[in-house]
């Protein structure tokens, strides 16, 4: 195999990165899958709890634009807090990238599957065995397409996302037209309002809507690829930021406007499907069921998209094994790294889907990733603010941009995720943060076998000068 550490460049222009970054969080799946979530945790405060992720997660988005304009890694936050703030922090936020979505893809594969055979065969929808068959295939046939090579993988990932946009938007309309007249309930300003939380309601409303938007930062783990690569995927992740949020903002409005709590509830993870049937007259109603499936296909793809490139930048900097970092001498994609990353994954879903006692356990592992998600993301946002402290007195702009909004972010995330643990269950904190302390064995037994340069290169942090060309000052 190739000895190559270089990615093909180029391959992605500025509107590609935006729709990886809007696949990336999979609008479709997330709003059927996760609206249940949280009405029962806030009521009809649900969009003023998706206006508040968002403003946190574009503190975040702002941290990944400004530290790709410094370091244009494929190994995105890892690279950054590694090389910002300490080495083996950014291992730790790399393999909180890692575990996370190897655990997501328990939770992409089977609901794919369910959809797949809603379409061609509803009565094998409830079949654990058939719905297992169709999911891995479905896995598997995303892991393979990111092996061939990234050029095939966007222009399947951008038919397949302006299909699902399109399909969310027409859901919208006919969803507004449909409830607009006579509302369950009529649209308020109050849903917005901080007034109608409690400080239980507001952290609980907040876990579930921040996890709304991970996956959008997969754009900066394509920098490697892209056009223009310093700029454009920090452009793609904030303006992929701006795409999801109208649409979850949007639906959010309009189906709570539609649907009593109660409706909601038990529509569950199936909402958009009913919404479809009831707008709808059948069969266009299965449109929902379409989008749904698009959705979750596309969000597999960008989150082993983004695992494999961590992978492969850690690989490639000798923090974790070498091959990793190698690359297919006729594609140009970490092969290794994929397939690590679909055994793994598919080991865990299959034996989730054929033992109910495991399956419980990998419910509370999903549940789980919240927690590694906050850990890598709240990471990246304190190493912006460490990077570029020389230049946070320089203006007003650059104190809030690159300082005040990524560093509240991120303790917010935190603040988030310490408030959840004792919440979540001993077998959900296990698997949460335990998945995350396993990551201290790779790093201590590679550090000390390949004593790789990433460790010992020195810190380092932008000054004024850096801004027009100067070389970045170690410490």
């Amino acid at each position: 195999m190739s000895e190559t550490h270089e990615l093909k460049k180029n391959e992605l222009t500025k509107f590609d990165s935006i729709i990886m970054g809007i696949a990336g969080t999979a609008p479709a799946y997330t709003i059927s899958a996760s609206t249940a979530t949280l009405v029962a945790a806030v009521g009809v405060m649900g969009p003023g709890s998706i206006l508040y992720a968002a403003v946190v997660m574009f503190g975040i988005a702002f941290a990944f634009m400004y530290l790709n304009r410094w370091r244009s890694d494929a190994g995105a936050s890892y690279a950054w807090v590694g090389r910002a703030i300490h080495p083996a922090l950014g291992f730790m936020s790399g393999w909180a990238l890692i575990v996370a979505t190897c655990l997501f893809m328990v939770a992409g594969s089977l609901p794919v599957g369910t959809a797949t055979l809603d379409l061609i065969a509803p009565s094998l929808s409830n079949n654990v065995v058939a719905v297992t068959i169709a999911g891995a295939l479905w896995f598997l046939s995303m892991n393979i397409l990111i092996m061939i090579g990234i050029q095939i993988t966007t222009k399947f990932q951008k038919f397949m996302t302006i299909i699902e946009v399109v399909i969310l938007i027409v859901i919208a309309i006919g969803a507004f037209i449909k409830f607009g007249l006579y509302p369950v309930n009529p649209f308020s300003w109050s849903w917005f309002s901080p007034s109608g939380f409690n400080l239980n309601t507001f952290m609980s409303g907040s876990l579930v809507a921040i996890f709304y938007y991970w996956g959008w930062d997969v754009t900066a783990n394509l920098t490697e690829e892209t056009q223009d690569r310093n700029k454009t995927p920090g452009y793609g992740g904030v303006f992929g930021m701006i795409g999801i949020f109208v649409l979850f903002e949007l639906l959010q409005i309009v189906f709570q406007m539609g649907l009593t709590s109660k409706q909601i509830a038990s529509a569950g993870t199936n909402l958009l499907p009913t919404i479809g049937n009831m707008i709808f007259p059948r069969p266009w109603g299965n449109i929902a069921i379409l989008a749904v499936m698009i959705s979750t296909v596309a969000t597999l793809e960008t989150s082993l998209l983004q695992a494999s490139r961590t992978l492969f930048s850690m690989g490639r900097d000798n923090v974790l094994g070498i091959k990793l970092g190698h690359l297919h001498p006729r594609f140009h994609t970490p092969w290794l790294a994929g397939i690590v990353m679909g055994i793994v994954s598919l080991l865990l879903f299959v034996v989730s889907s054929f033992s109910s006692g495991v399956n419980a356990v990998m419910t509370d592992a999903i549940t789980a990733i919240g927690l590694q998600i906050a850990f890598y993301y709240g990471l990246t946002g304190f190493a912006c603010a460490w990077y570029y402290r020389h230049e946070l007195t320089h203006d007003f702009k650059t104190l809030v941009m690159r300082g005040l909004w990524p560093v509240l972010s991120s303790l917010f995330l935190w603040a988030i995720a310490i408030y959840d643990i004792p919440q979540l269950g001993w077998q959900t904190d296990l698997i949460g943060l335990g998945a995350l302390f396993v990551g201290v064995i790779p790093l201590i037994y590679y550090r000390f076998k390949l004593k790789s340069f990433f460790y010992s290169s020195g810190r380092e942090a932008s000054h004024l000068e850096t801004a027009v060309g100067a070389a970045p000052t170690k410490f």
